[in-house]
């Protein structure tokens, strides 16, 4: 049971319990629905003594009644206090709403709490998420890289910043995953390489290294794992990164720190990891 239903029903509880609110519960419950808001004629019952009265001594009056179908009422209620419309009221609306939370409290677990229930596994999550990134990376090489580029606008360079250039569209890529983990979502996605040219991008496990050479003999499929940091556990999964652009296989074939120098447009220059938290 959900957090917010536990807490509605605690406070529910103790209402109810109260003893003031219980008798508030047992006027509601049982009282006839003929006497709802209305105020019925009292009738004062007579104490009629076994012996006869003294005719001087005035008779006292023992309790008030209604009428021979209130009396019936009256001593059903004998143990309970006559209730204002609106304290009725409030009873009956703090019953049904015991009712409805007992009745409606096992469908509202949530997902976590409910055996079997659906929900996106991992897999398909970074699934959803590879898209998003392949189509951001296509987009900003093929629209604004290749383009500028053909038109002799601007360039791309590794040096963006102290150039007044474009960004590689690797480190478009790299960026954005910096600002994607700062969010605190959890998730996290970064480029690594068999032949990196920075050591930073290296596989930083064998999950890893294993994706990255199983990707080179078959590049359709993405490889999967589950990591573990610290307590916390993680799914993995690697996704291809080819170079879909010749700025990205110019930067790698010419660059002094390039450990391979020879690849080609879609070839598979790495991959891509992207790390989702399981809880």
């Amino acid at each position: 049971m959900n957090r917010v239903n536990v807490s509605l029903y605690a406070v529910v509880l103790t209402v109810l319990l109260s003893r003031e609110k219980t008798r508030l519960l047992q006027n509601a419950l049982l009282r006839s629905h003929a006497w709802w808001g209305q105020k019925s004629p009292q009738v004062a019952q007579i104490d009629q003594p076994s012996h006869p009265p003294n005719p001087g001594a005035p008779r006292r009056v023992l309790s008030l009644a209604r009428p021979q179908r209130a009396r019936r009422q009256i001593v059903l209620f004998a143990y309970v206090e006559p209730l204002s419309d609106a304290r009725t009221k409030l009873a009956v609306f703090f019953s049904i709403l015991l009712i409805s939370g007992l009745w409606w409290g096992p469908f509202a677990l949530s997902a976590k709490e409910r055996p079997g229930s659906p929900g996106i596994p991992p897999e398909k999550a970074a699934a959803y998420i590879y898209a998003v990134i392949k189509a951001d990376r296509t987009l900003y090489t093929t629209e604004i890289v290749n383009r500028l580029q053909a038109k002799g606008v601007t360039a791309a360079s590794e040096h963006w910043e102290q150039e007044n250039a474009l960004m590689l569209p690797a480190q478009f890529l790299q960026h954005s995953g910096k600002l994607a983990a700062e969010n605190g979502s959890g998730i996290r996605y970064r480029l690594i390489g068999l032949w990196p040219i920075y050591r930073r991008n290296a596989p930083a496990s064998d999950l890893e290294r294993n994706a990255l050479e199983a990707l080179r003999k078959n590049p359709d499929l993405p490889v999967t794992g589950i990591v573990t940091s610290g307590r916390q556990q993680y799914f993995q999964a690697i996704y291809p990164d080819l170079a879909v652009s010749p700025a990205c296989v110019d930067c790698h074939n010419g660059h002094l720190l390039s450990p391979k120098r020879d690849f080609k447009l879609n070839d598979v220059m790495g991959g891509i990891a992207i790390t989702i938290p399981l809880e």
